[in-house]
């Protein structure tokens, strides 16, 4: 649970020095608690203080990264958990799940599209970020097919 400005301001040392860009320590304790500010902001501050209001006012959900190279993406380091709260910062991604069950003909056919996905909407651009391979036949040899496919498309691919 996030902490309240009040919280905070209780942690704080309460001389208004200005020093944090803010002029009371009240309000840059509200500012912190609202995510305008950084708790480091304050000169004032101990170390211990500042380990504790750090782990209390970090983002709820962790920064995951997808995939490794160019075809890399991260989630997460969010400071909101439901879409209504505010506007998300990470650009959510779009995946697109390949069993390795599907025939040739098929996954070349889907592939292609893949790759011709790409439009904008609203000032944001539209594209599969990810590729999903999911064993369902069992064989490592078809997973094994499936997932070189994906990652010549230069996508992110989650085996």
């Amino acid at each position: 649970m996030a902490l309240k400005g009040l919280d905070i301001f209780k942690l704080t040392p309460k001389t208004n020095c200005k020093e944090c860009g803010v002029p009371t320590c009240m309000a840059f304790s509200m500012k912190v608690a609202q995510g305008a500010a950084e708790i480091t902001q304050c000169p004032h501050l101990s170390q211990d203080v500042l380990d504790q209001l750090s782990e209390a006012t970090a983002p709820p959900m962790r920064t995951v990264r997808v995939g490794s190279g160019d075809a890399s993406c991260e989630l997460g380091g969010e400071t909101v958990l439901m879409r209504h709260e505010k506007t998300f910062v990470s650009k959510p991604l779009y995946a697109v799940r390949l069993a390795d069950d599907t025939d040739a003909a098929a996954m070349d056919a889907c592939l292609a599209q893949i790759q011709q996905l790409d439009y904008e909407r609203i000032g944001e651009r539209m594209v599969v970020d990810a590729l999903l391979v999911s064993s369902v036949s069992g064989t490592a040899e078809a997973f094994a097919a499936t997932a070189e496919k994906a990652l010549v498309t230069g996508r992110v691919t989650i085996l």
